[in-house]
């Protein structure tokens, strides 16, 4: 009997967002692009440290949003490719289009001796054009004071700008007041932080080294510790150092008794995205929770930030599971985008391909579908068709054929997917290794069995080399290892891989997973075709109350398990209870119209089989027909 393989098509994405002030109508949305350096490259670090410290200002300001930096950086490098040919006036217009902002904050400066002065310009990204152009003249002693002195005058000078539909942003006393008398670090530790903030995508393990130089001189640097926190947890995955620094940031805003702000829930995000990264995911929705506690007690439900925790919120629900908790929470998010006006951007983008997803994991198909394309019409207007994001849309898009039984438009996605991939130079990635699992499902299902396992050997080479062998993704691509091995008839050989799927998901605690419950069917697969059949029933009914609990009856994962559970009664002699599990099985299948795939083959054949036991043999040639001619038109090479 040909079954169900696992594949981890695509999951859901995690968003490190910048919490920015309410609004309640549609406020301004400003993108802080990096200053130039045009003098001395021994002090091209300050350029860095102005953006960081522009943008934290920013934040302390009612009624504006601000692109967070890394978002800015996001799209730098998912779009590398297609900016490398403009010039950096275009680039940056660019840059504002693609993350809703208004305007753009920017400019130059120049170090001589030890004066500095700053070009500050402010650019209207509707019409391209530069608004204001200032100079602000210092000391490299006072470069905060010349850091407030920019937000302030550039904001003064927004008042001078009417965009339709954009409320003008009034700067109070008491804003003033937030970005005067926050913290200031050590001079010497500003520059090591900023030295790190400078090549935090380059390098990261020496910027890593330059926040710890950071923290040496000023231990109480908050800021150098979440930045060390995130870098040392989101890329280099030495999770246990990222939380030492995030919590002992922690105790610090404790300690301040500053817990009830803005920087306190944007910790709380990080940490939780910490964990999410490490694969514990009920310490993950902990820490986003808190994150959204304390923004709702500061009136923050309304912002870009907002939206970014609801995401990752609604992320790790998915994970776990939790479809339909999973949906409200990302409804949420976009509802606020669009209030806020983020309809057309990167973001707003991945957000569609997320609810997709989550309709694709419900077993709703074409209205997974019809997010994806909400999301690819984004990301064609936005000329984001060469970037990283697009790719993973291809692999989506490609899933959700496959899903439906028509392997080729399926694979057409995929090749698009690697295309775009190989272009960007992404074959030693987690992401081209997913694409390589993919290709391994496609052969699956084709009954290509030894062309499967060798994308499904690939895709594991890549995870060994990255040190994925901990993680969600490597321990589905176990169980698609072992999925070959027991169509192969190696049981042993198949359950081994299974076992080694269990352990990975045991570990990180995913036992309430659809994957787990997934796994669950596999393993009961093996000991059915053992012999087993008790065994094999404990492991099927396992499964099934892990997809009764997380709502997934109606999803080809359920229809291929009812299936094999008439197999196992089958089996027994148990016929007429066979029956009732298959047509079951059939119901759901023609629901999710899935009757051109080689699983609904499967069952066809396996409904044949028992009306021949029964002695009804017009019955039972009509079952093998529909399955023979079935494998015929999807050219299937397997047994």
């Amino acid at each position: 009997m040909k079954k169900l393989s696992f594949a981890l098509i695509f999951t859901f994405v995690l968003f490190a967002f910048l919490l920015t002030t309410p609004c309640f109508a549609k406020q301004m949305n400003i993108l802080v692009h990096p200053f130039e350096n045009t003098g001395n490259k021994e002090y091209s670090w300050i350029s860095a440290g102005i953006t960081d410290t522009v943008i934290s200002d920013l934040t302390r300001i009612a009624n504006i949003s601000v692109v967070s930096n890394q978002d800015r950086k996001k799209i730098l490098e998912e779009m590398k490719f297609i900016l490398s040919g403009l010039v950096e006036k275009d680039m940056i217009m660019k840059l504002g289009k693609l993350t809703g902002a208004n305007v753009i904050f920017t400019g130059s400066y120049l170090v001589s001796g030890s004066r500095i002065r700053v070009h500050a310009r402010l650019v209207n990204v509707e019409t391209g054009k530069i608004e204001s152009s200032t100079k602000i003249d210092g000391t490299l002693d006072g470069i905060f004071d010349i850091q407030d002195k920019v937000v302030f005058t550039l904001l003064g000078e927004t008042k001078k700008i009417t965009i339709a539909d954009i409320e003008s942003v009034k700067l109070t006393k008491q804003d003033r007041k937030k970005i005067k008398e926050k913290h200031k670090p050590k001079l010497i530790a500003y520059e090591w932080y900023a030295k790190g903030l400078e090549i935090q995508d380059t390098n990261p393990k020496e910027a890593l080294t330059n926040f710890k130089k950071a923290i040496d001189i000023d231990p109480n640097y908050t800021d150098a510790l979440m930045e060390a926190g995130f870098t040392a947890g989101s890329t280099l995955n030495l999770f246990s150092e990222a939380l030492g620094y995030l919590e002992k940031a922690e105790r610090i805003f404790n300690g301040r008794n500053e817990t009830e702000s803005s920087d306190y829930a944007g910790l709380m995000m990080d940490i939780g995205l910490v964990y999410g990264d490490k694969g514990q995911l009920d310490r993950a929705l902990e820490y986003f929770l808190n994150s959204q506690s304390i923004m709702d007690r500061l009136g923050l439900k309304n912002t870009a930030g907002y939206a970014g925790l609801m995401t990752n919120i609604g992320v790790i629900y998915g994970k776990n599971g939790q479809l339909d908790r999973a949906l409200e929470y990302f409804l949420n998010a976009q509802s606020i985008m669009d209030r806020l006006g983020l309809k057309n951007t990167a973001s707003y983008a991945a957000l569609m391909m997320n609810i997709g997803i989550d309709y694709r994991d419900k077993g709703q198909l074409d209205h997974a579908l019809q997010y994806y394309l909400n999301s690819q019409s984004i990301r064609d207007e936005l000329g984001l068709q060469n970037t990283t994001g697009y790719a993973m849309l291809m692999m989506n898009f490609g899933a959700i054929y496959q899903n439906k039984g028509q392997l080729d438009r399926a694979l057409e996605y995929f090749l698009n997917s690697q295309s775009i991939m190989d272009r960007l130079g992404l074959k030693n990635t987690a992401d081209y290794a997913a694409l390589m699992m993919n290709f391994g499902a496609i052969y699956k299902d084709k009954g290509q069995l030894d062309h499967a396992l060798q994308y499904y050997l690939n895709s594991r080479s890549i995870r060994d080399e990255l040190g994925l062998q901990n993680t969600a993704g490597y321990a589905g691509l176990m169980t698609n290892i072992g999925n070959v091995y027991g169509s192969n008839g190696q049981l042993d050989r198949a359950l081994e891989y299974f076992m080694k799927d269990k352990s990975i998901e045991d570990s990180l605690g995913l036992q309430n997973t659809a994957g787990y419950a997934n796994l669950m069917n596999n393993i009961g697969f093996v000991y059915r075709n053992k012999g087993q059949l008790d065994r094999a029933l404990e492991y099927f009914l396992n499964s099934q109350s892990i997809m009764d609990r997380l709502g997934l009856q109606n999803t080809a994962g359920y229809a291929m398990l009812m299936m094999n559970i008439g197999v196992v009664y089958r089996n027994k002699g148990q016929l007429n209870r066979a029956l009732e599990y298959f047509l079951n099985s059939q119901s759901i299948m023609d629901r999710l119209r899935l009757q051109n795939t080689a699983n609904y083959a499967a069952l066809m054949t396996n409904m044949s089989m028992l009306y021949k036991k029964q002695g009804q043999r017009d019955m039972a040639e009509r079952y093998s027909r529909m399955a023979y001619d079935i494998y015929m038109r999807l050219d299937y090479s397997g047994d």
